[in-house]
């Protein structure tokens, strides 16, 4: 019987690392990184307008994942 691997196992070089990782960042968000290289590359193609659309990637991912660690802060000192 072998043994189940999970994310917290040593096989893994990060701690939060696993199979899920590699499924979401590869799989999951390839429209979005086709999305992006299309900006760049497609025709025609705006270095402006490209940059403009980074920007609001970037400046919507920083709001959610602030937002995140923001409810959890609450949560947190609200309840333990």
């Amino acid at each position: 019987m072998n043994p189940t691997v999970v994310a917290s196992a040593p096989e893994y070089a990060l701690p939060f690392v696993g199979p899920g990782t590699y499924l979401i960042f590869g799989i999951v968000l390839l429209p979005v990184y086709a999305m992006v290289v299309a900006w760049f590359v497609g025709d025609p193609s705006d270095r402006f307008a490209g940059l403009l659309g980074v920007g609001y990637l970037a400046g919507l991912t920083t709001v959610l994942w602030g937002g995140l660690l923001l409810a959890t802060l609450v949560i947190g000192a609200l309840f333990f």
